[in-house]
């Protein structure tokens, strides 16, 4: 087997199914669970964050980062699922995403 098969699938891109590599969803599904989840603990305390769009994009991370090792301890501890790193760069990376919507949506709100 090739070693960069099982790197690329160590982190949920590729996955090998009788032999044939394949593109994974798993990856995506991480970053488009947490946009939400981020923008809405960004709404919720906005105000306490501040307004810089850097500011935000630091914190939205933040919060997805916790988030996620949170999920990813309790997944090890309760032997419910894997301990995946994966999981958590894409959804910190999907927190971040999350911030930058919500500036945009509060920069367009305040053009109204």
């Amino acid at each position: 087997m090739n070693p960069l098969s099982d790197v690329m699938g160590g982190w949920g891109i590729w996955k090998t199914v009788n032999g044939e590599k394949q593109l994974t969803t798993e990856c995506i599904e991480n970053v488009i669970m947490m946009v939400p989840f981020s923008a809405a603990v960004l709404w919720t305390f906005g105000k306490k964050i501040g307004n810089g769009w850097k500011k935000i994009l630091w914190q939205s991370g933040k919060i997805a980062f916790i988030f996620s090792i949170s999920i990813e301890i309790l997944q090890l501890l309760l032997r419910l699922g894997t301990f995946q790193l994966s999981d958590i760069f894409y959804n910190t990376v999907g927190g971040m995403i999350g911030g930058l919507i919500y500036c945009a949506v509060m920069k367009a709100r305040k053009r109204l």
